[in-house]
């Protein structure tokens, strides 16, 4: 595996400041705890701190191969001495040489001094740990970051699963209510019935064919909606009429979840003409303010049909896409005023990338 500070211009950045902060520090301590005149201490601390940042990149070989965990800690602890004691050797051997033969000092680290050779090793010591540390560091990091786009994947994907369960709810009822109607069709009205199974197909088309999570413009679902309708109206005749008001003022970015307003729809209609005997008009009124398109859709009701009839599928499914995709709770309210039912949703419009 390539060391990670040569393969990111910043980390490898990171890493030379980090080495010529340590040289102007022992550059200090030469000058101020030696008496090294400064430009032999920081002609010292170069070839020193140069030739520990050159060794220390096969430090990462080691903290890459050696675990952590609690079953493979103490050979961790072993393997890293091992390897630090050969390094410093090779640091310290290297380093002798070239400041003898540059600086006129002793090229052979068996001339050295025990008080200077020893305040070396344990030099190159803390070299070694503050640089295996910045390794682990960064793998810690790097498994950190990896996790957060697991997570992030996981969720996403638990958030499509669930969409895909909200909209697999309202599917069925919707196909079971059309083809009661047309096995009712197919005895009275044959070539309605036949209709109906062909717009059927391009709606069922329709809806496999986009994502939960999808956007799609106004004016796409106004025609998705329009071709439900024909469905619809196949089965009431009559009864069934539909208004759209302000559609042509809306601005062609707005946008919104596809097929978020076919439970509404079937909403109003369920409450407003399935007992009705007479003709029922259902309203929808769009509107458009401050980056948010927002859709109220009236239908009458008879007394206390809201209370008695139905389970409430679609709505609570319109709620949790809406609360999944757009991460609030409050964008679709119901009211009741005397015979009238109204349901209105707002949609924050996103930004596109």
């Amino acid at each position: 595996m390539i060391n990670p500070i040569l393969k990111n211009r910043e980390h490898l950045l990171v890493y030379g400041l980090f080495w010529l902060l340590l040289t102007i520090i022992h550059t200090m301590l030469l000058h101020w705890g030696q008496q090294v005149e400064w430009s032999l201490a920081l002609a010292e601390a170069t070839i020193y701190g140069l030739g520990f940042a050159l060794v220390g990149l096969s430090i990462w070989f080691i903290v890459r191969f050696t675990g952590l965990t609690e079953g493979s800690l103490w050979n961790a602890v072993m393997s890293h001495i091992a390897a630090g004691a050969l390094l410093i050797f090779i640091w310290l051997a290297t380093s002798y040489f070239i400041t003898g033969y540059l600086l006129g000092y002793e090229s052979s680290i068996r001339q050295a001094s025990i008080e200077k050779l020893w305040w070396r090793i344990a030099l190159g010591a803390v070299y070694y740990l503050l640089v295996a540390l910045v390794y682990y560091l960064l793998i810690f990091y790097e498994n950190y970051k990896e996790k957060q786009i697991r997570e992030i994947e996981m969720q996403s994907t638990l958030k499509e699963t669930e969409l895909s369960m909200l909209k697999a709810q309202i599917n069925p009822h919707f196909i079971f209510n059309s083809l009661n109607s047309i096995s009712s069709l197919t005895l009275t009205r044959p070539e309605d019935a036949h209709e109906m199974i062909v717009k059927l197909s391009s709606f069922l088309r329709y809806t496999i064919g986009h994502s939960e999570t999808e956007l799609v413009p106004l004016s796409q679902e106004i025609e998705t909606i329009q071709l439900y309708l024909e469905i619809e109206k196949l089965r009431f005749g009559k009864k069934l009429e539909v208004n759209f008001e302000g559609v042509d003022a809306i601005p062609n970015s707005a946008n919104l979840p596809n097929l978020i307003l076919q439970p509404l729809i079937e909403n109003a209609i369920k409450y407003g003409v399935y007992e009705s005997t007479e003709a029922s008009t259902i309203s929808v009124v769009i509107s458009y303010s401050d980056r948010h398109l927002q859709i109220e859709i009236t239908n009458s009701t008879e007394d206390d049909s809201i209370v008695h009839k139905g389970k409430g599928i679609g709505l609570k499914n319109v709620r949790g896409r809406l609360q999944l995709i757009y991460e609030s709770a409050d964008l679709l309210e119901t009211y009741k005023e005397e015979n009238k039912y109204k349901v209105q949703l707002t949609i924050p419009q996103l930004d596109q990338n």
